[in-house]
């Protein structure tokens, strides 16, 4: 884990994901922590940078669409750097 990428990843988690995202509990959408043990890092990196085509084609991020109510994942329009900071940080939950 690269911790200075992981800590400019946490910043931005706090600043953007938090609105819909907790560490350790549900709510608008799923808890972060162990996403790596769930899903692939080329699905969370998708999901970060296209979450409008994900939720159009990917079958899983169409069932968390439909057990978290619809509630729609928006795109950041985060860098590629950016996604993959944020990314980083997912790892060392």
């Amino acid at each position: 884990i690269d911790t200075e990428m992981a800590a400019a990843g946490e910043a931005q988690f706090n600043a953007i994901c938090v609105a819909c995202h907790m560490v350790d509990q549900r709510m608008i959408g799923p808890a972060m922590k162990g996403v790596y043990e769930r899903r692939s890092p080329e699905w969370v990196m998708n999901m970060i940078l296209n979450p409008d085509g994900m939720l159009r084609e990917d079958p899983i991020a169409k069932a968390l669409l439909k057990e978290y109510n619809n509630a729609i994942m928006l795109n950041q329009n985060l860098s590629q750097e950016d996604a993959r900071a944020l990314a980083e940080y997912l790892r060392t939950l």
